[in-house]
C-alpha cells in the first residue's frame, strides 16, 4: 500500500485511492482474486438460476390454474341418457363456464392425436377402449369448495367412471416444486456462505501479506478508513466481477437449454421466450452481492482493530 492521497478528505479522492489500491492488489494476486470471483459467480449463478426457474414455473402454474378443467370419463356401457344427465349436471353448476361433450369416437380420436405412438394399438383393438368424455372449463371465480362439491356429484352420477380435476394434479406438482425450491434455496444459501467465507479469507491473506505496509501507514498517522477502504473496494470489485460473470453464464445456459432440451416443453407450455430475471431481481441480486463483497472486505481487514 502507498501513502499517497490517504489524507485526501474529498470523497471522490478517497474513492479513487481505494479503487486504485484494490486494483493493484488484485493484479498482484490475480490467480487468487480470480478464484474468489469464480466462487462468488458460482453462488450468484445458483441463486439466479433458482429465481429464473421459480419464475418460469410460476408462469406455467398460473396458466394451468386459469385454464383448469374437469374431465368426466364415462364408461363404455354408459347410455346417451346418462351422458346427457352428467353434461346437464355440469352445465347447471355455477363453477362451470363451458361444457364440451365428446362421444366415444371423438374421445378415441383425440387420444390417438395426442399420443400418435399408441394410434396403431388403439385402432387394432376389437372394441372401443374409451367411452364418452365431458370436458368442463371452470369459471375464473370458481372456489375450491364449489369444485369439490361438483366433483363429488359427478362421481356419484350413473355411468361415470372417473372425474379428473386439473387442480388436483396441479396441487401435487406445486407441492413437489415447492419442496425442490426449498432444497435449492438451502443449497444456494450454503454456497453463498461458502463464497463469502472464501472471499473474506482471501482478503485476510492479503492483509497479512501487506501487514508491514499497513503498520507503516499506521505509524505515519493514516486513519483506519485509509486501510479498510481498499479491502472493502477489493471485495466490491470481486463481487461485481462475479455477478457479471454469473449473469452472462446464466443467460447463455438459459438460451442453450431453452432452445435445446427444453424446446419441446416450451412449445407445449406455450413459453416462446427464454426466461430470465426481471430488472427488480437483477438489481436486488446485484445489490446483495455487492454488500456481501464489501462486508467480506471489511471482515478481512478487521485485524487492524486489534
Amino acid at each position: 500500500m502507498s501513502v499517497r492521497r490517504h489524507e485526501d478528505v474529498h470523497a471522490s479522492g478517497f474513492l479513487r485511492y481505494c479503487v486504485d489500491e484494490a486494483w493493484t492488489s488484485m493484479r498482484r494476486r490475480w490467480r487468487v482474486a480470480l478464484l474468489s470471483a469464480c466462487l462468488l459467480a458460482a453462488a450468484v449463478f445458483v441463486v439466479a438460476a433458482a429465481l429464473v426457474a421459480s419464475g418460469a414455473l410460476r408462469d406455467v402454474t398460473d396458466r394451468m390454474t386459469q385454464a383448469a378443467e374437469l374431465s368426466v370419463f364415462l364408461s363404455r356401457e354408459a347410455t346417451a341418457a346418462e351422458r346427457e344427465t352428467a353434461a346437464a349436471l355440469a352445465r347447471r353448476d355455477a363453477a362451470v363456464a363451458t361444457v364440451d361433450v365428446l362421444d366415444a369416437d371423438a374421445a378415441t380420436a383425440r387420444v390417438t392425436a395426442d399420443f400418435p405412438d399408441l394410434a396403431g394399438v388403439i385402432t387394432a383393438l376389437p372394441e372401443r377402449p374409451f367411452g364418452a368424455v365431458i370436458d368442463a372449463r371452470l369459471s375464473s371465480s370458481a372456489t375450491e369448495p364449489q369444485v369439490d362439491a361438483l366433483v363429488a356429484r359427478l362421481r356419484a352420477s350413473p355411468g361415470v367412471d372417473d372425474v379428473v380435476y386439473d387442480r388436483d394434479v396441479l396441487r401435487r406438482v406445486l407441492l413437489t416444486v415447492t419442496t425442490v425450491q426449498r432444497v435449492v434455496a438451502v443449497l444456494a444459501l450454503l454456497l453463498a456462505l461458502a463464497a463469502f467465507a472464501a472471499v473474506a479469507a482471501v482478503l485476510r491473506l492479503g492483509y497479512y501479506a501487506r501487514r508491514d505496509e499497513i503498520e507503516v501507514l499506521g505509524l505515519v498517522g493514516a486513519p483506519p478508513r485509509a486501510i479498510v477502504g481498499p479491502f472493502v473496494a477489493e471485495g466490491l470489485l470481486q463481487a461485481a466481477a462475479g455477478t457479471v460473470l454469473a449473469l452472462v453464464l446464466l443467460r447463455v445456459a438459459a438460451w442453450a437449454v431453452w432452445r435445446g432440451p427444453a424446446a419441446t416443453w416450451a412449445r407445449v407450455l406455450e413459453l416462446p421466450d427464454v426466461p430470465f430475471l426481471t430488472w427488480q431481481q437483477l438489481l436486488t441480486l446485484a445489490m446483495v452481492t455487492l454488500v456481501a463483497g464489501g462486508l467480506a472486505g471489511w471482515v478481512g481487514s478487521r485485524e487492524i482493530d486489534r
